[in-house]
């Protein structure tokens, strides 16, 4: 059976849709993943993770270098780890009503400033520790309630 040129000329268009589609294939799957990783409703407390140097607490300073991150105090996880953690935040956001109700209870606000270069303002981030949840400023002024155990964002120093 000899198939005709118009077949052949089918053929051969199909082929390079399933070759552009398989091509595309591995992209449309890491973001379809990445959507379902954060679910509807949950913000970053940090968007671009990858861009800051320095964590400053008031108690310690984590400093990104070419080996990785550092610590100035010794720590009981890597310093590595620490940052991780911080920067791999998420949070619910609060609304104007709760955060109003929830003010009277702020009394000791904390700040964390993020540097991402050494020419631009650091971006501080405050954040107040609650009973049941962090509650926390991101960089855009958003409140985000974090429910995270005290000891992961602050792991007790060595000795």
């Amino acid at each position: 059976m000899k198939l005709k040129r118009q077949t052949w000329n089918n053929i051969l268009i199909l082929s390079v849709v399933v070759f552009f589609g398989l091509m595309l294939l591995p992209d449309y799957l890491r973001h379809q993943r990445q959507a379902q990783a954060t679910p509807e409703g949950v913000i970053a407390l940090v968007e671009s993770r990858s861009d800051v140097l320095a964590l400053r607490f008031s108690h310690l300073t984590l400093t990104r270098t070419l080996e990785g991150w550092q610590s100035d105090k010794p720590l009981v996880i890597s310093p590595t780890e620490l940052a991780q953690r911080w920067l791999g935040l998420t949070g619910t956001q609060i609304d104007d009503t709760t955060l109003q109700s929830l003010r009277p209870q702020l009394t000791s606000p904390r700040t964390l400033e993020l540097t991402r270069s050494p020419d631009q303002e650091p971006i501080r981030i405050t954040y107040y520790q609650q009973p049941q949840f962090w509650l926390m400023q991101n960089e855009h002024g958003q409140w985000l309630a974090v429910s995270v155990d005290s000891r992961y964002l602050f792991p007790l120093s060595k000795s």
